[in-house]
């Protein structure tokens, strides 16, 4: 598996609205716990690469 950027620019800005909502959502309910989820998404759309697109797609292959 290579770790080439594997998302369009859509996905990425989608990932960056995921993370703020993870993050608002933990924040609302006071769990700030929930909120280190949103790390993850933040993750995926700076980088561009997702584990799971890539795992799916190299099984097609």
């Amino acid at each position: 598996m290579s770790f080439e950027p594997n998302l369009t620019i859509g996905e990425c800005v989608v990932s960056y609205f995921l993370m703020m909502a993870v993050i608002l959502a933990g924040g609302f309910i006071g769990q700030w716990w929930i909120a280190g989820f949103g790390l993850l998404f933040f993750l995926r759309g700076v980088t561009g690469f997702c584990a799971v697109k890539a795992m799916l797609s190299a099984q097609k292959a």
